[in-house]
């Protein structure tokens, strides 16, 4: 006859045999099951083109100052290292990619021109070239920095921002008149500066 302690025990070793049991057909379900790989994120394809022109005398830009455009030059410039211009008509994009585009151009003596419509991020761009010249209804649109108060991200300070933009104005050879204007400009509207006065603040280096 069995004493209750002996029974509790029974118990227990059949309840510990039940959950190793339990453990062992959960670990051959999950050895059984296929692991789904993380979803990937697609990024969209940049939004701009930039190719040598049929001449073969420039390259040519269109579209967003978008991610990848500083690599993309890079890799068309190796290409093509007799071309010494670059074309642009954008309406601006990411100032980091600009500053980047900006270092290919000084590293290779590589000048800028406009025949149509050139502004923000692309400006920059625009004044980073060795020589820089307007075609007759060429404009440049420039304006100041700032983030709209629900769109602060992080350690991004548009003060900070703009002072690095300005130095690559001073490097070029711009009047200081004319940097200091920049510096004071508001995010909206736009400056379209005339045609004389950017030649006057060196800003078009050639008729």
């Amino acid at each position: 006859m069995m004493r209750g302690s002996d029974i509790d025990l029974h118990v227990l070793r059949l309840l510990l045999g039940l959950a190793l049991s339990g453990l062992v057909l959960v670990g051959i379900a999950m050895a059984r099951t296929e692991a789904k790989p993380p979803a990937l994120r697609i990024l969209p394809p940049p939004d701009f083109t930039l190719s040598a022109t049929s001449d073969g005398q420039a390259f040519e830009f269109l579209g967003l100052v978008d991610f990848g455009l500083t690599e993309a030059l890079r890799r068309l410039v190796a290409a093509h290292p007799e071309i010494r211009q670059l074309r642009l008509d954008s309406n601006g994009g990411y100032i980091a990619e600009a500053r980047g585009v900006v270092t290919v151009l000084r590293a290779h003596g590589i000048a800028t021109h406009v025949e149509g419509h050139c502004a923000s991020a692309c400006a920059l761009i625009f004044a980073g070239g060795a020589e820089r010249s307007l075609g007759p209804e060429g404009r440049l649109g420039l304006h100041g920095y700032a983030l709209a108060r629900e769109r602060q991200y992080g350690m991004i300070d548009p003060v900070a921002e703009m002072q690095r933009d300005l130095a690559i104005y001073r490097a070029q050879g711009l009047e200081e008149s004319f940097v200091t204007q920049l510096a004071a400009l508001p995010q909206v509207p736009m400056w379209y500066p005339s045609h004389d006065e950017l030649q006057a603040a060196g800003m078009v280096t050639q008729p």
